[in-house]
């Protein structure tokens, strides 16, 4: 679950206001077409979009193409590379590390219900 005072910036689409709503958030929409990139002091959206560049990118320079089948599992990996990004690792090192967080495998249930609510919100 999200904390009472989490708040939900994004791009006005249709499917984050419901979501927005059936999970008691806060929503503060940025329009950029617009020129809204900063709203009410320092609500913005440009981490999620600098964050979604170097997954994009990420993609395009490692695969020929990704199945949606396994999405969950290349954003796994995305995430582990992005966490451990200024350490030196070995593969193994980090393989012992994402095993022994067992608090994360709570986080990606607790994750993937959440996108799932998500989806629901779009049909």
């Amino acid at each position: 679950m999200l904390p009472k005072e989490s708040i939900l910036c994004s791009d006005g689409h249709v499917s984050y206001k419901g979501y927005s709503i059936d999970n008691n958030l806060k929503h503060i929409v940025l329009r950029g077409d617009l020129k809204q990139h900063v709203k009410k002091g320092g609500y913005h959206i440009q981490h999620v979009n600098e964050l979604h560049n170097r997954l994009k990118k990420w993609i395009d320079g490692s695969f020929w193409g990704v199945s949606t089948k396994y999405l969950q599992n290349y954003l796994n990996w995305f995430y582990m590379r992005e966490k451990f990004k200024h350490e030196s690792m070995t593969t193994e090192k980090m393989a012992l590390a994402s095993i022994q967080n067992t608090h994360a495998v709570k986080q990606y249930r607790c994750n993937n219900f959440a996108y799932d609510v998500l989806l629901a919100t779009q049909l």
